[in-house]
């Protein structure tokens, strides 16, 4: 594999020259291919609209063949700056750039403070920042989010106030790409974005090391971190994103009046990731397939869900691998999706008319998870997950941080055809529980799967729920499972469907049951050994 900076030796390495080149006399900087903004009207203060000079120095950097632009210590403000060919945008430490308050205009579809389109070999660079002053207000809830709609119901009914925030003032993006090749993002820093802070619209070969992006986690409404859109070869690394929305997401959508294009060959690794939705997350969008995905080596904390995959729109997302993982979950306020989850996988459709699209081949290793939520992996009645892998998982259940409670149990399974999960802990915080707190696993309509390797127990100490529950399960086996203290029934299995399946090599306490059944039909489908 090439390193990201010979890969993009054409045109973006230029941000590389060294800091002493941007001390040059004004005589010398179009010579060595810096182009100061300042040298083109911007004069570094805040009350000054400096969009017509940053202009200029990218127009100038362009014409002459490529370069840098640099942007000197001080602050600005922009409303639109549109990046071209072979040029990267330097921001400098101790750079402040702000998105335009005063009348800003957007050229229609540039709805951003930084736009490029069908541009190859262009970059965003330097320690500086980019600030969206985003803006927001605490009023009543505005109509029914179904996405969230059982969730707003139980916050109802607790009592909750039913007050959120909301956007005002104004609405952009931070970084708009569209149709751009070889790009690199490095080191820059954005923060409070109005929308998403980057989006990548159908673009090839993007390379993002070292950002920070920032939203306020409470109010950021629709304020994503990185949003990667029908977009490909995409490497995401060593960056600490807080956004309130997902912090990296994929998704497939139409653009222009073309179909959707495919999301494919995408890696984030090394990264800090908070947020008061997903972390990482594949979904909603799901118009182009989405595939060829690592999620590995990442410190999630403080969010209302570790990752997940939300396909609605006909879409397949496949081949996609989640590995070595620490995960901390906080339940956030009702109106963000999640229940403060290690993870949710679902299949549904958008709408009575959208098309069924299909998750499969998904692994999940080396995951060590403090959750707040209950995990759910759920196929479609017509059409279950396929192939779906869990290894090596560490789940320790916390109270829930929140007066409208959720969790039920640990991780459940429904809709799934191939579920194979191997080497699973679950416990369950000793020092405060919740009533409502049942099992450990829930298998429910799961068919071709084997659990092997389980080690917990239910989640009340004593209580009367099974550690594993199988209902209406078939071909299947439960192998090597071991309850802890506290369990009273290991496994339960139960639903006049269940056929053919094998239990062995349970291991619980003298007087705890191994297996128990629901009635002795159930019996006679289930094959248990020692």
């Amino acid at each position: 594999m090439l390193r990201a900076g010979a890969a993009l030796a054409g045109g973006c390495a230029a941000s590389l020259v060294p800091s002493s080149a941007f001390a040059l006399a004004p005589q010398d900087v179009r010579r060595e291919g810096i182009f100061d903004v300042k040298a083109f009207g911007a004069g570094g203060l805040r009350s000054q609209n400096a969009t017509g000079a940053c202009q200029a120095a990218i127009d100038a950097c362009t014409a002459a063949g490529g370069g840098t632009v640099r942007v000197p210590p001080g602050e600005y403000s922009v409303s639109t700056i549109q990046l071209k060919d072979n040029v990267t945008l330097h921001v400098e430490a101790g750079t402040t750039i702000f998105l335009n308050q005063d009348n800003p205009q957007f050229p229609r579809g540039r709805r951003a403070m930084v736009f490029a389109e069908n541009a190859s070999n262009i970059g965003v660079t330097g320690r500086g920042t980019l600030d969206g002053l985003a803006q927001y207000e605490f009023v009543p809830m505005r109509g029914v989010d179904p996405e969230i709609a059982e969730e707003i119901a139980i916050a109802r009914a607790a009592g909750v106030d039913m007050r959120r925030y909301y956007r005002v003032g104004v609405q952009a993006y931070m970084l708009i790409l569209n149709d751009c090749r070889n790009v690199l993002l490095q080191d820059i820093a954005i923060v409070h974005s109005p929308l998403w802070s980057v989006r990548l619209n159908d673009c090839d070969r993007v390379h993002v090391r070292g950002v920070s992006i920032y939203s306020d986690l409470e109010k950021g409404v629709n304020a994503d971190g990185i949003d990667i859109v029908s977009s490909r070869n995409v490497t995401i690394s060593d960056s600490i994103i807080e956004t309130a929305d997902d912090a990296i997401v994929l998704k497939a959508i139409a653009r222009d009046g073309q179909p959707a294009r495919p999301t494919e060959n995408v890696t984030v690794t090394n990264c800090v990731l908070t947020s008061s939705s997903t972390a990482l997350m594949i979904g909603t969008e799901t118009e182009a397939d989405i595939r060829h995905v690592l999620f590995s080596n990442c410190v999630i904390r403080n969010s209302n869900k570790g990752f997940g995959i939300n396909v609605q729109d006909g879409a397949t997302v496949s081949d996609v691998i989640v590995s070595d993982l620490t995960i901390e979950t906080s339940r956030r306020h009702w109106n963000w999706w999640g229940s403060a989850e290690m993870c949710k996988f679902v299949l549904k459709k958008r709408t009575p008319e959208s098309r069924l699209g299909v998750i499969r081949d998904v692994s999940v290793d080396n995951v060590v998870a403090h959750p707040r939520g209950t995990s759910t992996i759920t196929g479609h009645v017509e059409r279950p997950l396929e192939n779906i892998r869990l290894s090596n998982i560490d789940i320790t259940m916390l109270a829930e941080n929140a007066v409208d409670k959720r969790a039920t149990d640990a991780l459940r399974l429904e809709h799934v055809r191939g579920a194979r999960i191997r080497d699973l802990s679950v416990r369950w915080a000793e020092e405060a529980s919740e009533p409502k707190w049942q099992s450990a696993v829930v298998a429910r309509r799961v068919s071709g799967f084997e659990i092997a390797g389980f080690t917990g127990r239910q989640g009340i100490r004593g209580g009367n729920h099974p550690a594993l529950l199988l209902d209406e399960c078939q071909d299947g086996a439960i192998r090597n499972a071991r309850a802890t203290d506290g369990c009273r029934r290991l496994v339960h299995v139960q639903g006049p469907a269940t056929r053919d399946l094998t239990i062995s090599g349970s291991e619980v306490p003298a007087g705890i049951s191994a297996v128990s059944f629901e009635s002795p039909d159930v019996k006679r489908a289930v094959r248990v050994g020692s």
